[in-house]
């Protein structure tokens, strides 16, 4: 049975309960092209359902999600997050509170599309006991451009570039990128942090390797991107 509101679950019989519950989410869910939602089984111990947004963000058919579980989507976290986030959900899975406590997990980590370009995403699960059957819902967002803003504003130290690959200065890198920014040249550069003239052109030569560019002005337009110049 449906309401307005999408299927009436209370009035399901048992045998149809998972069925109506993945109904029941897909009717809110089908249209938002921003948030991506699966549920997860505990007692079958698989995904039952997963939204079109995995496709549309990630690129990954909800199939190959539902079949390859939580080892596959652990595989394609960044591996020096995945360990940590693994053994949260696991903990959270392998072991339910029984009470009528609702149980919620989140994390911030990275994750990589089919492309391999790495996304930032925000991901709360919540473990919910309905009618003898235990399920974890998942909500992710993709807030990659969080993640550049506040880098821009120098609150991260790790951004991911538009190919997918870290970028990671030191404190000296930037203090040459600021001043280069400013038109100094590589002598007054040196000048400014007291430091050789050879170890000033090193720090600019280093900073247009890491950012994949070929000479200053395209340093300074890409760095822009990362960082308030």
């Amino acid at each position: 049975m449906f309401t307005d509101r999408g299927p009436d679950i209370i009035s399901v019989g048992k045998e149809n309960l998972v069925q109506s519950v993945v109904e029941f989410i897909s009717s809110y869910c089908k249209e938002d092209k921003n948030l991506m939602i699966s549920l997860f089984d505990i007692k079958k111990n698989k995904f039952i359902y997963c939204n079109d947004s995995f496709k549309s963000i990630l690129g990954y058919n909800a199939d190959k999600i539902i079949r390859g579980g939580w080892e596959f989507w652990y595989k394609i976290i960044d591996p020096d997050e995945a360990g940590t986030i693994k053994n949260k959900i696991n903990l959270l899975i392998r072991k339910p509170h029984l009470g009528n406590h609702q149980e919620v997990l989140s994390f911030n980590y990275h994750i990589k599309d089919v492309l391999s370009k790495w996304h930032f995403v925000s991901h709360e699960l919540s473990l919910y006991h309905f009618r003898k059957n235990i399920f974890v819902l998942n909500y992710l967002f993709d807030i990659s451009q969080i993640e550049r803003i506040e880098y821009f504003f120098g609150k991260k130290h790790n951004p991911i570039d538009k190919n997918g690959a870290n970028i990671s200065i030191s404190k000296r890198e930037k203090e040459v990128l600021l001043l280069v920014a400013d038109g100094f040249s590589s002598k007054q550069i040196a000048d400014e942090l007291c430091i050789s003239n050879h170890t000033s052109i090193k720090h600019r030569k280093n900073l247009i390797e890491k950012f994949k560019v070929k000479n200053t002005a395209q340093l300074i337009k890409e760095a822009s991107r990362f960082f308030l110049l």
